[in-house]
């Protein structure tokens, strides 16, 4: 109950988890991408390579082993630069893709939630049912996404809605 009406807080609920879900399934995947990156870099490659090195100085074989690394070396070095630019533009748009669920998706559905963040409305409405997203239009332009018991030749009543993510929670 919210003022004396009737509310279900499941679209909020779902809605936030949703997204929460969302964030953790792309941080979890940045987070696979950048061990990835990291682990192509092997530290015992580099200790063969300082061996390498070291032996180069005496030894002619390890002489000629050193240089074909150093050639594979530059051959992948050159095959990488042309992923680097692919690389920033994916990490570019993972960090505004997180950015943007937390700003719209997080952040304003559990604050709505903990925060009991409603607002009461009383008057003219506009019911717009669709298959997937039923909205109600408020008399002020505010959209509500969802639309209860409400149907389309409802033009007046009581709706209750989160603040911020606009969720319809209840009304009459």
């Amino acid at each position: 109950m919210y003022n004396g009406i009737m509310i279900s807080e499941l679209g909020l609920i779902v809605h936030s988890v949703v997204f929460t879900m969302l964030f953790l399934g792309l941080m979890v995947a940045v987070g696979f991408g950048v061990y990835t990156s990291l682990a192509l870099k092997n530290p015992k490659e580099k200790e063969h390579l300082r061996n390498l090195k070291e032996k180069a100085q005496s030894d002619e074989l390890a002489k000629k082993q050193l240089e074909k690394i150093k050639r594979r070396n530059k051959r992948r070095r050159k095959r990488e630069k042309e992923n680097i630019i692919t690389d920033v533009i994916i990490w570019s748009i993972s960090a505004c893709l997180a950015i943007a669920i937390l700003a719209w998706g997080i952040i304003p559905g559990w604050m709505d939630y903990i925060r009991k963040d409603y607002v009461v409305y009383k008057g003219e409405i506009t019911v717009h049912k669709q298959m997937k997203r039923s909205r109600i239009e408020l008399e002020d332009g505010t959209i509500v996404w969802g639309r209860g018991d409400f149907d389309e030749h409802d033009t007046y009543g009581t709706v209750v809605y989160s603040r911020r993510t606009k969720q319809f929670l209840g009304g009459d």
